[in-house]
């Protein structure tokens, strides 16, 4: 039945245009207010954000020509864990090597698991999910706009190529990125979660791309309200019961105003990718289905003392998600999607 199911999913640029590029461009930069100190801690850079201390990675790879600017990827850790944990996991440092680009790795909150208030946590406030972030408010999507903000001012970042990805509760801060700072990030791509906040008044419509094991007990393929760790509404909250890879891929397709039926990319043996690609400004809707993965799509094992079982288990490389979403990130840039 799952194969079924699986089966059936299945211009010259003016002068004008670059104008209103270099706004574009511009209005990337200018995404924070006052500009925050930025203290060093070994190898973290911090800053205080809504009276707390917040502090994030980077990764800068040798060689790169300052004159030439470069893209930018925002990753995300999941629940639980820690910006340390994830860029071992997500491979990201290897991309930006081999492609030429800078990425940042943000750290969440910690805070206290439900419903014991015993276990030590981090997590992103993505909306009904996740614990003491979603409760106490967070202010997650101001703290990475002024890390990107930082970042462009620090460094040779192209402001029209500034990207996000991440896992678990951070794929669904990184969707939440998007609908909230459609304005900053050209397209993201990212593992494991939904959508799980409203809607942006402000929206504009951006590439997003998700990644979804269909074996998955953690945030399930055909629906959320099973996801760790639980919301404390989910049992009157609906978007925890109607929220699925498919229905979270349809929900991006009707915000990017796309058109036509979902269509099949690429089918092969181990993934397929299906979505929507007649949308408003080129914004593409895509989801990646890994049909043997779990929890943890990534091609590393998740190895922060979480491994459970084969639940984080990754694909030992015969599935390499993240150059994959590397691939979908960098055919966009804000100019690109402008464009239309």
């Amino acid at each position: 039945m799952a194969l079924m199911v699986l089966v059936l999913l299945s211009s010259a640029l003016s002068g004008c245009l670059m104008e209103g590029l270099n706004a574009e461009a511009d209005d990337a930069k200018d995404i924070g207010s006052d500009a925050p100190v930025v203290t060093q801690d070994g190898l973290f850079s911090c800053i205080e954000h809504d009276g707390l201390e917040r502090c994030w990675q980077i990764h800068v790879p040798e060689g790169l020509n300052p004159d030439v600017p470069v893209p930018l990827v925002v990753d995300l850790h999941g629940y639980s864990s820690t910006s340390s944990s994830h860029k071992l996991l997500s491979s990201f440092d290897v991309i930006a090597d081999e492609e030429g680009a800078i990425v940042v790795y943000p750290d969440a909150v910690p805070g206290y698991n439900l419903p014991t208030d015993t276990q030590e946590n981090q997590a992103w406030n993505a909306g009904w999910c996740c614990a003491h972030a979603s409760r106490e408010n967070i202010d997650d999507i101001g703290f990475i706009a002024q890390v990107v903000n930082l970042t462009l001012e620090s460094h040779n970042v192209d402001a029209t190529r500034v990207y996000a990805s991440g896992w678990s509760n951070g794929c669904a801060m990184v969707q939440r990125l998007a609908m909230d700072l459609s304005h900053v990030f050209a397209a993201v791509g990212c593992m494991a979660h939904y959508l799980i906040h409203d809607a942006s008044d402000d929206y504009s419509p951006i590439p997003v791309m998700e990644v979804h094991g269909f074996l998955d007990p953690v945030v399930l393929y055909e629906t959320s309200v099973l996801s760790l760790p639980w919301a404390e509404d989910m049992w009157t909250n609906p978007e925890t019961v109607d929220t699925g890879a498919i229905e979270n891929i349809h929900e991006w397709a009707s915000h990017n105003g796309c058109t036509g039926s979902m269509e099949a990319f690429e089918v092969n043996s181990l993934y397929a990718i299906h979505g929507f690609d007649a949308c408003e400004n080129d914004a593409t809707v895509q989801l990646m289905t890994v049909f043997g993965a779990q929890h943890n799509p990534y091609e590393n094992d998740n190895d922060d003392g979480t491994l459970i079982g084969n639940v984080y288990i990754g694909t030992q490389g015969l599935v390499k998600t993240s150059h994959i979403v590397w691939d979908f990130l960098i055919q966009h840039s804000k100019d690109a999607s402008d464009e239309a």
